[in-house]
């Protein structure tokens, strides 16, 4: 896993690391059903599964502060090798996009 700790110019310490999910739930498939089901039981697994936005389903590098929470879709491509600088520009431009969505 890919993960980085870093300072931004507030002295704040920021960690980033990847996140690909690896089970995306179905129903973000247009087609739900190939074939008729066997059983009246819907699941065949017992699993947990969550819903993952379509903006999300390839990834996002995910940053957490002391008090925040931020991610970005889709993942930067070299950002490991980013400087502090520069990954503390991604973690505003997470904190806008995160502020427009709400």
């Amino acid at each position: 896993m890919s993960y980085r700790r870093f300072t931004d110019e507030q002295g704040r310490t920021w960690e980033a690391w990847e996140v690909h999910p690896s089970t995306v739930e179905r129903r973000l498939s247009s087609e739900r059903r190939a074939r008729a089901r066997a059983t009246t039981e819907r699941r065949q697994q017992h699993e947990f599964r969550l819903v993952i936005p379509s903006e999300l389903r390839d990834g996002w590098l995910a940053f957490q502060g002391s008090y925040e929470k931020l991610r970005l879709a889709p993942i930067p491509e070299g950002w490991m090798a980013l400087s502090d600088d520069e990954l503390a520009g991604l973690v505003v431009r997470a904190g806008q996009r995160a502020r427009q969505a709400s």
